[in-house]
């Protein structure tokens, strides 16, 4: 008797921790996916009064959470069917692959570019002569150390 309470038990605990990775996960993906009537917010918060979109895409989204183990395939999906601006949050491969990996690629390029132009104008400005020194000038020089002098 004892086993069969301690089974039961084992398998009502497993059973709220699959549900509870199955919300965790269905709420990572309805924030990933845009609603479709125009309100611009994510699937599981549209909040839009009498929208036709998010209770059917809710659906699509727990069936295909239940069709699909892996996240990237629910949402190509939905890529698929309602076209790939749905997804909020674009992919990490191919072509949208490189929305992440290009901005840190030119910042280090341009940061790289500022350390160059200021060693180049660094030394070009120790190894310029100095010129341009007006000769009129040289009695006002005096007078003005002359003044200072404690």
């Amino acid at each position: 008797m004892k086993r069969i309470i301690s089974a039961l038990l084992l398998c009502s605990v497993l059973l709220l921790l699959i549900g509870a990775a199955n919300d965790h996960r269905y709420n990572d993906l309805g924030t990933k996916i845009q609603c479709a009537c125009g309100c611009n917010q994510a699937l599981v918060k549209c909040n839009h009064v009498g929208c036709t979109y998010s209770d059917r895409m809710i659906g699509e989204l727990k069936s295909t959470l239940a069709q699909y183990p892996n996240d990237e395939d629910v949402l190509n999906w939905f890529r698929n069917n309602y076209g790939i601006t749905i997804v909020i949050a674009p992919a990490t491969h191919g072509f949208e692959g490189t929305i992440w990996w290009v901005p840190p690629v030119l910042c280090f390029f341009v940061l790289l570019l500022v350390i160059v132009l200021i060693r180049h104008w660094r030394k070009r400005a120790e190894l310029a002569p100095v010129t341009g020194v007006d000769p009129s000038l040289d009695a006002y020089r005096a007078r003005a150390r002359q003044e200072t002098e404690l």
